[in-house]
């Protein structure tokens, strides 16, 4: 394990540290885990790790080795952004500009920045592999046993993700450079400072603090979430598990980094998104009345968060329905009749 590391004189705890795990051999218990796990050297034998152990270079030509061309989402900073993927100023953009890519020509991007010396970011953000590395995950792959993941590659120079979450479990996999992660559990949601919901560097709401320098006349209860927070630093073939609805802050510490992430769900995927609940809920219940309000609080409860099978034993099985064990026909029908309403 690492030291505690301080923030702003807070000590940040480490990530708890698990040994001997492999790619084919990942044991059951990461997978039903609540809190992350620093997975240490669990892709040291992949071949791009040791590619990256060579030079930047060797491992860049390894990965281009895969690419067919397709291009891909980069975000490129200010010339003044230091690496952040960021909001700018006065919230009314961002430190960066999005554009469409050649993987190649990010890396040629990345090495002419390095001998620049300049501290612009340079960063794709999650590429999915199989779209544009056909028969990398063939000498480059995790078993994750039953579940189908969403593999993706993301690269870049010394760049600074905030905090921010994800729905799906993760194992994200460092090939090349080196990773800070900064965890928060779910419960510190208040602490954080979270910015606007629709308007967003990538798609998941971030938290507004800079967590290299702290605003604590700004944001003062990120005291309290800095005191939960769990640090880990990734070298080249260790790879962190952070279950869904963590919030985690990401930085590359490397002039060059490539990091392999597995996204999946527990649950099928004909169950959908729980943000679809949560985006609907914000539309139809966050604007009633306070009273109304803890009436659906009370509701949801009952029927949602607390529910147990004893809850619903008065009511006949064939006639349980939507309250019994759901399977694709059912949620396939609830999904119609959700759909019909809302489309009226």
């Amino acid at each position: 394990m690492i030291d505690q590391r301080p923030i702003n004189s807070v000590a940040i705890s480490p990530v708890e540290v698990v040994e001997g795990c492999t790619p084919d051999a990942i044991p059951d218990f990461v997978f039903t885990c609540n809190k992350p796990l620093l997975l240490k050297g669990l892709v040291k034998k992949w071949p791009v790790v040791a590619a990256a152990a060579q030079s930047p270079e060797a491992v860049s030509q390894y990965i281009c080795g895969f690419y067919n061309n397709e291009l891909v989402n980069a975000a490129i900073g200010n010339s003044d952004n230091d690496g952040a993927i960021f909001y700018n100023e006065d919230l009314s953009g961002f430190t960066y500009q999005r554009q469409r890519t050649r993987l190649d020509n990010v890396l040629e991007q990345i090495r002419l920045l390095e001998r620049a010396g300049s501290a612009q970011a340079y960063y794709v953000d999650s590429a999915p592999v199989e779209y544009c590395l056909p028969g990398f995950r063939t000498h480059n792959d995790l078993h994750l046993g039953g579940f189908k993941p969403r593999v993706s590659i993301w690269m870049g120079n010394k760049t600074r993700v905030s905090a921010h979450y994800d729905i799906p479990d993760n194992i994200a996999c460092v090939v090349a450079g080196k990773r800070r992660f900064t965890v928060f559990p779910p419960e510190q949601l208040s602490n954080l400072y979270v910015g606007p919901l629709d308007f967003n560097p990538a798609g998941p709401a971030i938290s507004m603090v800079d967590l290299n320098q702290p605003d604590y006349q700004k944001f003062p209860r990120f005291r309290d979430a800095l005191e939960h927070a769990q640090v880990a630093e990734l070298e080249p073939g260790d790879a962190i598990y952070i279950p869904g609805m963590w919030w985690h802050h990401v930085a590359g510490l490397e002039i060059f980094n490539v990091l392999i992430n597995y996204w999946w769900s527990a649950s099928p995927e004909y169950f959908g998104s729980p943000l679809d609940a949560f985006n609907h809920a914000l539309m139809s219940i966050k604007s009633l009345p306070v009273d109304q309000r803890k009436s659906w609080q009370n509701l949801f409860e009952y029927y949602i968060f607390s529910s147990t099978p004893e809850q619903f034993s008065h009511i006949p099985p064939e006639r349980k329905g939507m309250l019994g064990e759901l399977d694709e026909a059912m949620v396939r029908r609830m999904r119609s009749m959700l759909l019909n309403r809302l489309n009226r």
